[in-house]
């Protein structure tokens, strides 16, 4: 029996003997006499008082949190003992039922102010025991177990920290202190909590001042003061939160927002809202295809398109688990407002991926299946090319039979001068993409082409966290390579975009920002881990990988690109092969398939993507010093 069942039992004891005693203290009230009772009387009134809490029990009042609805309760209490009451004065009153309770009307009106004083007054104190006894005991509780606090930054949006966070012990915050460089707040107080700086000696506040957690309360904060900041502490034993921008902080429960920084902070690229009401308005009210749809990019182009209020959403994937997620993620979410349906298919099956077509006539088809693992495809070339290469002619090609208003792309920055299987098959994609796009017909085509993406599948950063969770060491290939990145959101929008403000055969790219040496990628996430780099988790030179580049070509050269109405959307100048030029590169890539040798398929492949060169090639003439 647990402690609630007890108190619970313990209450209706009380309850009991407390009714029973009201009994005879309204007898004695009204008589006067203290002698005047009977047998009649004594059982009458054990018979009501035991009737009440019995009935009571039945409609579970026993069983209510207090805390939370006392007034509710209550009100149920008193109805059950007043129809209690009633009833026995009925039965006394009636002599034809020959039920003798010893219940007088004066007596009666007695016990029930007597019953309602002692319901009132006991209810409430149990009420006032829970929300102050145990809530102040519950605090203290809290406020034992707070950690420390420091909040860099002591403007406006510290102070309000300070005032949400620093009167409830819930959160599990002890403001000690807040740290700031200007000269006019260091040695100041703030609701009682002194100033300290400049943020150069954050070390030795911690230290002092024994915070365990560090809250950056600038919302204004720029990417470089933000890595000057965070490169300043010493992680060891120190949880760091930040605030987020502006534009994301709300008005209420500003408390909700405080998160830990993520790598994502220490990137250098602040994340780009893309989604407009030109963008909204294209996909409204539309019937579309997302191939892929279940991977790390093609979900997220499901969760925007589901917001989108399209008219269907197919979700086309060949793995069925990751399809099955992302649609009953949707489903909890839209309930019924959103006409959803997934399709478990292989785009190089044609026959399956034409039914699907047939059934849904889509208007919109966004293609974001493909394989992506570089060093999987340097093994597996005929598979890469089959799936890649065939899988999007299959969908290109009954696209334009049932009529589809735009197709759309998602193509890789390792499509440029590649040099990996996977980047060879994609721009050949690329040009097959193009190629349809001179076609006089109904159908138009796009592309859109962006860099790596933060926690995608096979991302970098999902690998470094296992690593870093299971006590390292993090495996890098080299020492020098760079990456860019974005979040899956922005290239999600980034794709929708695009798409939506193509006329026909563009190959859209995105300035992705600086790049970002990976060695520093791996410290930095070490270091927000609590952990020391090299000491506590050791970083392994590996090696590159097959197919893997140093650096990635840089997407944007503003001077071999067209502007959109979008500052960081461009297009490329790439003129797209004829069919007949596309077509015999396709028969190259058939007749290689049929031999089923992943060398000679290669070999294929370097002729028909005249851009394509080996790694060794591309990374030899590589300058280290430009991110060393």
């Amino acid at each position: 029996m647990n402690k609630g069942n007890i108190s619970k039992y313990v209450l209706m004891v009380v309850d009991f003997i407390v009714l029973f005693l009201i009994c005879f203290a309204g007898n004695m009230i009204i008589t006067k006499d203290i002698h005047q009772f009977d047998l009649a009387f004594v059982i009458s009134s054990l018979i009501i008082s035991a009737s009440k809490v019995a009935i009571c029990f039945v409609f579970k009042t026993y069983s209510m949190l207090w805390k939370y609805s006392i007034r509710r309760n209550l009100l149920k209490l008193i109805l059950i003992a007043v129809a209690i009451d009633v009833l026995y004065l009925v039965l006394s009153i009636i002599p034809v039922i020959g039920i003798y309770t010893g219940m007088r009307t004066t007596i009666f009106i007695v016990v029930l102010l007597l019953e309602f004083a002692y319901l009132v007054i006991s209810r409430f104190g149990i009420s006032v025991y829970f929300n102050r006894i145990v809530t102040l005991k519950e605090d203290l509780e809290a406020s034992v177990n707070a950690k420390n606090t420091i909040i860099v930054g002591a403007g406006s949006a510290g102070a309000m920290v300070l005032n949400e966070i620093g009167v409830d012990p819930k959160y599990g915050y002890k403001v000690v202190g807040f740290v700031d460089d200007s000269k006019e707040k260091i040695g100041k107080i703030i609701s009682n909590v002194e100033v300290y700086g400049p943020i150069s000696n954050i070390n030795e506040i911690v230290k002092k001042l024994n915070a365990k957690k560090i809250i950056i309360a600038i919302p204004s904060v720029g990417f470089a003061k933000l890595k000057e900041i965070t490169n300043l502490i010493d992680y060891k034993g120190i949880e760091v939160e930040i605030l987020p921008d502006k534009s994301k902080l709300l008005h209420k429960g500003l408390a909700s927002t405080i998160r830990k920084v993520d790598i994502a902070d220490l990137l250098g690229r602040k994340e780009i809202e893309l989604e407009k009401e030109s963008v909204t308005n294209f996909y409204k009210g539309k019937v579309v295809l997302v191939t892929g749809g279940g991977g790390s990019i093609g979900s997220e182009l499901c969760r925007q398109v589901a917001r989108m209020n399209p008219k269907k959403l197919i979700i086309l994937d060949i793995y069925e688990n990751w399809a099955y997620d992302i649609q009953q993620e949707l489903k909890f979410k839209y309930k019924n407002t959103l006409d959803m349906q997934v399709e478990i298919v292989s785009i190089t099956n044609r026959p399956a991926l034409e039914r699907v077509f047939k059934a849904h006539r889509p208007n919109i088809v966004v293609m974001a299946a493909a394989h992506k693992h570089v060093p999987l495809m340097e093994h597996n070339v005929i598979e890469a090319v089959e799936n890649n290469v065939f899988g999007t002619l299959n969908t290109v090609e009954l696209a334009e039979k049932y009529g589809v208003d735009r197709v759309h792309m998602v193509s890789t920055d390792k499509a440029v001068n590649p040099t990996s299987i996977m980047g060879a098959t994609k721009r050949i994609c690329e040009m097959i993409c193009q190629a349809h796009s001179t076609i006089k017909q109904h159908t138009t085509f796009s592309i859109t082409r962006f860099g790596n993406v933060l926690g995608s599948a096979g991302s970098v950063i999902p690998l470094f966290r296992k690593q870093i969770k299971a006590g390292g060491p993090i495996t890098l290939t080299d020492y020098r390579i760079i990456r860019y990145f974005m979040t899956i959101p922005e290239a999600s929008q980034l794709v929708l975009t695009s798409s939506s403000m193509a006329k026909n055969g563009e190959l859209f790219v995105l300035d992705m920002g600086s790049p970002v040496k990976i060695y520093d990628l791996a410290v930095n996430m070490i270091r927000l881990s609590g952990l020391e780099p090299n000491k506590d988790i050791e970083i392994i030179e590996t090696g590159l990988r097959p197919g893997e580049k140093l650096y990635e070509e840089l997407l944007v050269k503003t001077e071999e690109l067209d502007k959109t109405e979008n500052e960081l959307i461009f297009i490329e100048r790439d003129k797209p092969l004829s069919l007949e030029a596309i077509q015999e590169k396709l028969d190259k890539l058939t007749e290689g398939v049929k031999l089923g040798d992943d060398a000679k398929m290669k070999e294929i492949i370097k002729s028909v993507v005249p851009t394509f060169i080996e790694k060794e090639d591309a990374n030899r003439n590589f300058d280290g010093k430009e991110v060393k």
